[in-house]
């Protein structure tokens, strides 16, 4: 006979803890949502989201760094000396490099200057790569023939460079505040308040013919060096010139870019400049060009605004000769008019530049042969 209390005591399994034969597993999704929920979670998810960003800033500091090799290279093979330190890394949380002691010097062709640059910082957002920001702050340094060496403090100093791409063409915009000589041996008493330069690219890319480059230039406040002027004014308010680059060449050849462009009867077309040198002020447009001696060569049409006066000044400080001036006055005076609304009388007429020489009409104004200025103290 079987005693009750000898059998064990099992307990029967609740039917809402049944697992059905059936059941669906966990799945993935729910498992790596449960790895990254929770305070660990946490922490694991902004460590993942920072490996993946830092990865696409060295991705595009690579990019960085050839795209620097590549428009250095390009410089050299157009006659350019270039040489520089290797680019170091910038440790700004972007895709960064620093380029110093960057020293170019140019073909005699164009001049033969050279540029001994500070440190250049070049960086871009990972996740718009197609946009470059260089930063040019800093102590600059650049020698001429004609000049000597001028030593540049630039306040601030931003370039903004939008690659192309399907829909966008390449622009460039650069600007400038601050600018001034860094001792009164260099270009004493040069300094510029602010410079704005655009620089725009439209076209396909495919085309044989590359379209032109559109430019819109602005200074203010440009204040002259003392060796340059004694009665001169000392700063000229405004200079602004709107215009387009044409004829720049499809293929190089195996020449620079400056020799492709200069067989090529490449022209800068000024649409619109003005000037603001109190008392003299001018609105003008023409077609320029320069020589194989890089000489500015070209033709337009000017309405200026103390005219005389300025001539007066040129001849004073041993720029321009009297004989030019009695001239001038005589011949472009006839021309002289006040117009309804204005101030004060203007001349209009068509003027030309070429061979170190400015005419306007059949009038020769100014001949760099003429010109012994004062030296510089």
């Amino acid at each position: 006979m079987i005693d009750p209390k000898k059998l064990p005591r099992l307990k029967p399994q609740s039917p809402a803890a049944e697992t059905p034969a059936d059941a669906p597993e966990e799945s993935l999704l729910s498992q790596v949502i449960g790895v990254f929920s929770g305070p660990k979670g946490v922490l694991l998810s902004c460590a993942a989201a920072f490996a993946i960003y830092a990865s696409v800033c060295l991705q595009g500091e690579r990019l960085l760094r050839s795209g620097i090799y590549a428009v250095l290279k390009e410089l050299g093979d157009n006659g350019f000396g270039i040489s520089y330190s290797a680019p170091s890394s910038n440790p700004a949380f972007k895709s960064g490099v620093n380029l110093d002691d960057l020293v170019i010097t140019a073909p005699a062709e164009i001049g033969g200057w050279t540029l001994k640059a500070g440190r250049i910082g070049v960086s871009s957002n990972p996740f718009t790569p197609h946009t470059v920001t260089v930063k040019t702050n800093g102590t600059h340094s650049l020698t001429t023939g004609v000049v000597g060496d001028i030593r540049l403090v630039v306040g601030r100093g931003d370039v903004t460079i939008r690659l192309p791409s399907k829909k966008n063409p390449l622009t460039v915009s650069a600007a400038f505040k601050n600018v001034q000589a860094a001792s009164p041996k260099s270009m004493q008493g040069f300094a510029i308040n602010t410079l704005s330069l655009n620089v725009r690219r439209d076209g396909d890319a495919a085309q044989k013919k590359p379209a032109p480059l559109s430019f819109d230039l602005e200074t203010n406040g440009l204040g002259l060096p003392a060796y340059m002027r004694r009665n001169l004014p000392a700063n000229a308010e405004l200079l602004r010139l709107t215009g387009t680059v044409e004829g720049l060449p499809a293929e190089t050849n195996g020449k620079s870019v400056w020799t492709g462009w200069t067989e090529n009867s490449g022209t800068i077309e000024i649409k619109r400049g003005e000037i603001i040198w109190k008392p003299f002020m001018a609105d003008f447009s023409g077609t320029f060009g320069f020589n194989a001696a890089f000489e500015p060569a070209g033709a337009g049409v000017a309405k200026a605004y103390g005219l005389f006066s300025l001539l007066d000044m040129l001849v004073r400080d041993d720029y321009v000769r009297p004989s030019r001036v009695s001239v001038a006055k005589v011949v472009l005076g006839e021309k002289m008019k006040r117009e309804s609304g204005e101030s004060q009388p203007s001349v209009t007429t068509p003027f030309s530049v070429q061979s170190g020489k400015i005419y306007a009409g059949q009038v020769l104004l100014f001949d760099k042969n003429d010109a012994s200025p004062n030296p510089a103290p």
